[in-house]
């Protein structure tokens, strides 16, 4: 299905482009914090809640790539959601995303500027104007095209995967690969208790879904993209998680607050802190500029089916939705003065972002089972949905944002259908 009528974004995404988004998207801070953590509950079964994770969420990529491939569209899942159910949901599922984008973004930005202070001794406000530089500074260099937003990606998620990936050689290597501290397979049961805990590092490749439009071949790139990007997480999280319960005592407090760092500090001494504050704001900019071209987008398709103001469809002559993104910039500078004014928690903002990202999953589920052919097809995503909704019961008082949401979107979707209709008189009576 081609996107709808209005400006089309410009297509430069290649495999190799959309891999190197998928990577600086899905590896997030939580890599720094959960092989630790997982390690020391469950012991030398940790590295089975990794595999098993890897499993479990096949399931999602495969829908995710299934609508992708069919409805490339800028408005990524929301955009799956609207071919397939029509016009209500895929305006409610679009202004899920906005409220998940603009709570979770500057989010995000706090904690790469948490980083960044804990690197060159900076406190108080002046945090708070770094995150707000790095998103102006991201908004600045997507404006400049998709190829040097691109390549700036593909620098970022290469050098991530290069570090971590010499960090875990390193621990592995520190010892005999005979000596690896890995539990029997028999017993990968024990690592039940902090599944769920490790299934946060594997979340993110939904964001990859708003580059569909930009794919040069979206039905075969797409895919292929999830697919490698897939392989590269997967190897690449459980050789850290087998090199941190290989090489750290299981109950040291340094093991579940800073394992890598403390993997960094058996070679690097004391410049460990200041590696590992590198990484992580190597990991936070990666993480925003994924975000913020997929947030982008979303306004872009937005505008261009009229939900938004039209003006903020607009394109500059490299094809960038430039007033869409400095949208999406002033929006998340603008939050970022509200945590600053104590209107709102950083850790709230997570919390809500990730719950509406949980709800924008049940209605891609249900996406999927109404053009899905086949019995067991539909029951694969009535089961997705039916795992969302138990999820979703945990949130409590917080569903209120959603509920709001929602409310708003059904006023608009009448008040719209009603100006539509009068128009359509206005014409048959001229």
């Amino acid at each position: 299905m081609q996107p709808s009528s209005g400006p089309q974004l410009a297509k430069t995404l290649t495999i190799g482009r959309g891999v190197a988004i998928a990577l600086g998207i899905v590896i997030g801070a939580g890599v720094l914090v959960l092989p630790g953590q997982a390690y020391a509950q469950v012991g030398d079964a940790a590295v089975y809640a990794w595999i098993l994770d890897a499993g479990l969420v096949i399931p999602l990529l495969l829908i995710f790539s299934e609508l992708g491939a069919r409805y490339p569209s800028a408005g990524g899942a929301a955009g799956f959601v609207r071919s397939v159910c029509g016009t209500r949901l895929g305006t409610l599922a679009e202004f899920l995303l906005m409220g998940a984008f603009f709570l979770g973004i500057p989010a995000i930005a706090l904690s790469g500027a948490a980083y960044f202070g804990a690197l060159v001794g900076l406190h108080g406000w002046g945090l708070d104007a770094w995150a707000a530089a790095i998103i102006v500074a991201l908004s600045v260099i997507h404006v400049l095209g998709t190829q040097v937003s691109g390549t700036v990606q593909q620098v970022l998620s290469f050098t991530l995967v290069g570090i971590l990936s010499l960090i875990a050689c390193v621990g592995l290597f520190m010892h005999p690969l005979m000596r690896l501290h890995v539990a029997p397979v028999a017993s990968w049961r024990q690592s039940l208790p902090v599944v769920g805990m490790v299934f946060f590092a594997y979340t993110g490749w939904e964001m990859l879904s708003f580059m569909g439009e930009e794919f040069k071949h979206p039905k075969r790139d797409f895919p292929l993209a999830i697919a490698f990007s897939y392989v590269a997480i997967v190897i690449l999280y459980i050789a850290v998680a087998l090199a941190v319960q290989t090489d750290l005592p299981q109950h040291d407090p340094r093991t579940i607050i800073v394992p890598i760092a403390t993997l960094l500090a058996s070679v690097m001494g004391p410049l460990a802190g200041n590696a590992v504050a590198v990484l992580a704001l190597i990991i936070i900019v990666a993480n925003l500029n994924g975000a913020l071209w997929a947030a982008s987008r979303l306004i872009f398709a937005a505008a261009r089916e009229g939900t938004l103001p039209r003006r903020l469809a607009v394109l500059n002559t490299r094809g960038v939705p430039w007033v869409a993104l400095c949208a999406c910039a002033a929006v998340f500078v603008g939050v970022i003065g509200m945590q600053i004014a104590g209107w709102i928690s950083q850790p709230l903002m997570f919390a809500l972002a990730g719950q509406n990202f949980l709800l924008i999953y049940g209605l891609c589920a249900i996406a999927y089972v109404r053009q899905a052919s086949g019995r067991w097809r539909k029951g694969f995503g009535i089961a997705v949905g039916l795992v969302c909704l138990v999820v979703l019961d945990s949130f409590g008082w917080k569903l209120v944002y959603p509920c709001g949401i929602a409310i708003v979107t059904l006023v608009l979707v009448v008040l719209r259908s009603r100006h539509t209709g009068r128009k359509r008189t206005n014409q048959l009576i001229e």
